[in-house]
């Protein structure tokens, strides 16, 4: 579904001069695949909803996605917890633009920089974002100053640095993480990790086949699949959240953490 004429962007949070973490390209495929129901994204939705849902205490959240995107967790979130306030921050105006298009509330913000807030956060979610931050211990350390005092904290991050290509660089990945540079990165930015567990197990096997067997350099990030192909895929990622996560691999890391 294309997305409606965008707004006039909001203003800045922090930082007045406007960066970049990810590609135009990259821009286009978020916005495109993160409202489709496309297979990865529906996955980890459920991850962070199965998160978010167990979170102490059934009052309304305050609620921040710390790297928003185009806005697709967002607007899952909002629609699934009906959140007290809720806002998203990242670190590319032509993101934050979609967001805003879509009628989120959504800002541009300089990670690098303090963050100035109009409420205390209670629940956040921080996906797929560390990985692009050259910095991401000090936008932690940011992100922890802000939040309340039992505020949770959802992060997922790339897994396995063995997986590492051509392709994370296409994507602006400093690194590719393990579980114990996670948890190092986290409690260095004012965090203790409650759960670390790898995610999307059954994905490792092609991924390694094409990316250091075959040495392909992956043209999309999301590439087209049939519909039977997403549902199974969704299937397995439901069958593997079901399990537990059991498998000590996976092409990502899924975290929670609390203000330490």
């Amino acid at each position: 579904m294309p997305d409606p004429p965008a707004r006039s962007p909001a203003p800045p949070i922090a930082g007045a001069e406007s960066r970049r973490e990810i590609s135009d390209a990259h821009v286009a495929t978020l916005s495109a695949a993160d409202m489709s129901g496309y297979w990865w994204y529906a996955v980890r939705q459920a991850h962070v909803h199965a998160c978010l849902a167990a979170r102490r205490g059934g009052e309304a959240m305050h609620y921040l996605d710390f790297g928003c995107g185009a806005g697709g967790v967002m607007s899952a979130v909002v629609a699934r917890f009906a959140p007290r306030e809720a806002l998203g921050l990242d670190g590319t105006q032509a993101v934050v633009d979609i967001a805003v298009a879509r009628g989120l509330n959504a800002r541009y913000a300089d990670f690098r920089e303090p963050l100035q807030l109009p409420f205390r956060p209670d629940a956040v979610t921080c996906l797929d974002v560390l990985e692009h931050l050259e910095d991401p211990v000090r936008a932690l350390a940011h992100l922890s100053s802000v939040t309340a005092p039992d505020a949770l904290l959802v992060v997922t991050v790339p897994a396995m640095p063995s997986l590492h290509s051509r392709w994370d660089d296409l994507c602006g990945h400093h690194r590719r993480y393990t579980q114990e540079l996670l948890d190092r990165h986290l409690r260095e930015g004012g965090w203790r990790a409650q759960r670390m567990r790898h995610v999307f197990s059954y994905c490792v096997p092609p991924a390694w086949v094409q990316r250091r067997l075959l040495r392909r350099v992956q043209q999309m990030e999301f590439p087209p699949v049939s519909p039977l192909a997403n549902r199974l895929l969704t299937w397995a990622g439901g069958a593997e959240r079901a399990l537990g996560s059991p498998f000590p691999f996976g092409t990502s890391i899924l975290a929670t953490a609390v203000r330490a």
